[in-house]
This record gives C-alpha cells, sequence and structure tokens, in this order.
C-alpha cells in the first residue's frame, strides 16, 4: 500500500526524450506556475505513457525543478539569458523568484539588447523611415542619400567622404589661420569704412578682427568650403526620405546654424565697416561669427569612417548617467575642501581671500592641474592639500573605469557583430554563385 501511495504521488515529465521525475508534493509549493496546475485533464499529459510531455529545453527544466525543490531560481550558466526567459514564461514563474546571484547574467541580455540596438540604429545598414510613402530602394533619391549618410555603402561614397572631410579639415584651418595678425589685412571688404568708433574696444586681438580682414586667399577658400557646405546640405535635403528626422540628427542640426553663420558672417564682412562704429552691432558681428567655429564639430564625421571612433561615442554616451553622479561628487568635493582650505588659512592673508578663490584652487588640485598661483602656507593647510590631492586622483580615476568598461562592451559587440555581418554577405555572395 505504501509502495502504491508513493507511485501515485509522484509525476513524470518527458522534455524531447529527456525524462523527469519528482513528487506532485514538492510542485504545489508554488500553486500558481504552470506545474503546479497540471492534471490529467491537460493538454500536455500522456494517457498511454502516463507522463507529461512538453517541447521544451531540457537544460532549463533541471533549473526549474530545482526551483520547486529549492526554493530559488538559478540561471543555468550554459544557455542564453532570452532563452531562460521565454522558459520563464512558458511555466509561468516570476522573475522575482530569481536568485541574487544570478541577476547579473540573467540581466545582461538586456545589456546586449541596448548595446545591439544602438550599433543597428547607427551602423553600416540604413533604412529609410517609415513615414516617407513611395521610397524606391533602388531609385536615385534613395541611393544618394544613402551615400551622403554612410560612407561605406559604396566606393563612390567612400570618395565623397573623403573629399567631405578634407573640406571641413581646410575650413578649419583657415578659421586658424585668420586668427594670426599676419593672415589679416586692412579692411578692402567693407564697402564703408568706419567713420568713427564711438567706444573703447578693450583688446588688441578684438581691434584686429574689427578693423582688418582675413586675406583675400583665405577669404576664397573660405567661400568655397560655405559652398561646398551649403550644396551638400541642400541636397541631401532634397534627397531625404524623411525630413523630419534631420532636425533630430544633432550633426544636421549644427550643419544648419553653420551654414547660416557662414552666410550671415559673409553679408556682414561687406558692411562690417558700418557696423563696427556701434558697440551692440559689433558684438551681435562677433557673437554670429563665433558660430562659425561649429565647423570644427563637423570633423566628427569621421565617426563613419573608424568604428572604434564610434564605438568610443557610444561609450561615453552610456556613460553619461555615471558620469553626471560624478559631478554631482566632485562639486560636493570641491565644496568641502574650498571651506577646509578657507578655514585652514583664515589667519593669514594673501592666499584665500574667500571661498571662490578657494574653490578655483580646489578645482585646479583635484584635477591635478596645479598652476602654482596659489599654495597653502600652514601645517593645516598642508594636510587638507594633501588629502585634496589624492582624492583628485580617485575622482579622476572613476570615469576613466566607468568609460572603460562601456568601451569593452560596445567593441566587443561591434565586433562580434561586424563579423556576423560579413558572414552573412559571404553566404549571400556564395549563395548567388
Amino acid at each position: 500500500m505504501a509502495t502504491d501511495a508513493n507511485t501515485k504521488d509522484k509525476v513524470k515529465f518527458n522534455l524531447r526524450g529527456v525524462l523527469f521525475e519528482t513528487k506532485r508534493c514538492t510542485l504545489c509549493s508554488f500553486p500558481n506556475t504552470l506545474l503546479a496546475s497540471l492534471d490529467s485533464n491537460s493538454e500536455y499529459w500522456d494517457e498511454g505513457r502516463g507522463e507529461y510531455f512538453f517541447e521544451r529545453d531540457p537544460g532549463v527544466f533541471n533549473s526549474v525543478l530545482n526551483f520547486y525543490i529549492m526554493h530559488a531560481l538559478h540561471v543555468p550558466k550554459n544557455i542564453c539569458g532570452s532563452v531562460f526567459r521565454k522558459e520563464l514564461e512558458f511555466w509561468k514563474i516570476p522573475v522575482s523568484y530569481i536568485s541574487e546571484c544570478c541577476w547579473k547574467q540573467y540581466y545582461e541580455v538586456d545589456e546586449t539588447a541596448d548595446i545591439n540596438d544602438v550599433l543597428r540604429t547607427t551602423g553600416d545598414e540604413i533604412v529609410p523611415s517609415s513615414k516617407e510613402e513611395n521610397v524606391s530602394y533602388d531609385g536615385i533619391r534613395y541611393k544618394t542619400w544613402v551615400a551622403l549618410d554612410n560612407p561605406n555603402i559604396s566606393k563612390a561614397a567612400m570618395i565623397w567622404n573623403i573629399i567631405y572631410t578634407a573640406v571641413v579639415i581646410v575650413s578649419t584651418l583657415v578659421f586658424f589661420l585668420a586668427s594670426l595678425p599676419d593672415h589679416r589685412s586692412e579692411l578692402y571688404f567693407s564697402t564703408l569704412q568706419p567713420a568713427y568708433v564711438n567706444y573703447t574696444i578693450p583688446s588688441e586681438k578684438l581691434r584686429i578682427y574689427y578693423m582688418k580682414d582675413m586675406d583675400p586667399g583665405l577669404f576664397v577658400v573660405e567661400y568655397i568650403c560655405m559652398v561646398i557646405f551649403t550644396l551638400e546640405f541642400v541636397l541631401y535635403l532634397i534627397v531625404c526620405p524623411c525630413r523630419q528626422e534631420i532636425i533630430r540628427s544633432p550633426m544636421r542640426v549644427i550643419t544648419i546654424l553653420l551654414i547660416v553663420s557662414m552666410w550671415v558672417t559673409f553679408i556682414f564682412e561687406f558692411h562690417k565697416g558700418k557696423m563696427i562704429e556701434s558697440q551692440s552691432t559689433a558684438i551681435i558681428f562677433m557673437v554670429v561669427r563665433f558660430f562659425t567655429v561649429l565647423r570644427v564639430v563637423l570633423i566628427l564625421r569621421l565617426e563613419r569612417h573608424f568604428r572604434a571612433f564610434r564605438v568610443l561615442l557610444h561609450a561615453i554616451r552610456a556613460s553619461l548617467k555615471e558620469l553626471f553622479l560624478l559631478y554631482i561628487s566632485f562639486s560636493i568635493t570641491t565644496v568641502i575642501f574650498a571651506c577646509a582650505i578657507f578655514y585652514a588659512e583664515i589667519f593669514y592673508d594673501g592666499t584665500y581671500d574667500n571661498l571662490f578663490i578657494a574653490m578655483w584652487w580646489v578645482i585646479i588640485t583635484l584635477t591635478t592641474i596645479g598652476y602654482g598661483d596659489i599654495y597653502p602656507t600652514t601645517t593645516m593647510g598642508y594636510i587638507v592639500g594633501a588629502f585634496c590631492a589624492v582624492c583628485g586622483i580617485v575622482l579622476l580615476a572613476l570615469p576613466i573605469a566607468i568609460i572603460a568598461a562601456n568601451f569593452a562592451g560596445y567593441y566587443t559587440h561591434n565586433s562580434a557583430r561586424m563579423r556576423h555581418l560579413k558572414s552573412v554577405r559571404e553566404e549571400a555572395k556564395s549563395a548567388t554563385c
């Protein structure tokens, strides 16, 4: 009788030919799960064999049974996280039962998915927006758009992006050369020479910018670069399948600001003699000209050519939350050490006259720059300075470690992704032969 009772209490499971056996009372520990709700009327019940048959992974099922016995769910190391997640959904086991030691392994699949999503949306594959209708993948418009936005799509696209990058570099070089006094001449563009200047120009550098123009040769190169930037953007605006996406691209927004500022500056150059007569219009001229420095940012288009550079940008972007917390910690540390050094040197004049100067010294010390313009002179000040310097080393090491860890993750996934895409292309090429 005891043997019959034990046999009746046992339940068998067949998972792709792998048999498992346990007691029914063991499954009742978690009544809301699938195994606890099984009976002879279940769709999985095999009357002839006297067992439940499941077309599921037997490796995961071993962990599922251990969960009912140990009341703790552990993730198998040889099982993909996404597979284990789907198995839990099938067996109706809540993720809250996963043991703490397996949290990292279980949620790594989410981190991997996030990284792959970023790499997919900024990788070599470009797909037009679904908002744009009647887009032909074989049309000239689509191919031109892809060539302008992705240098790796064809040799022609690569050549154009190299030329565009060279134009950006030349334009940046002209911008720097124009700041040299030897490359500036007396006003010759302006149709009107300044009759008088009714304000005091505060510096010689500003006076050179106001009273002199860049050399004609540099001006011609600047004009050619400006025209190329404009034509490239106009062409992109024409062929882009979804123009609303342009304002969502930081690089395209920067290009718009650059083109507008360059053309406005170009127009101002012919009226600069009149504009600099008034301080307010002179300031407007310099503010508009300041935005032409955005041409330097266009060098970031190189990230399309170098995947490692692209991965680095992704790693920095992924580290923004941690870097912000680090910035908060840095600010708090600055305030604490500023107060400490101020009161440590409060009995001596000529060093830390106020807390703002003390904060300046702390920032320079924490960042290990150490100009030497201000330094402690007391024993207590030396102690505060020593602790401040040590804290600076620790604070600087943290962002490097965070960015390096994210870079390693993105670089590993990007390398695997590139190898996979290469294998897919080779298979497609061999299939067509």
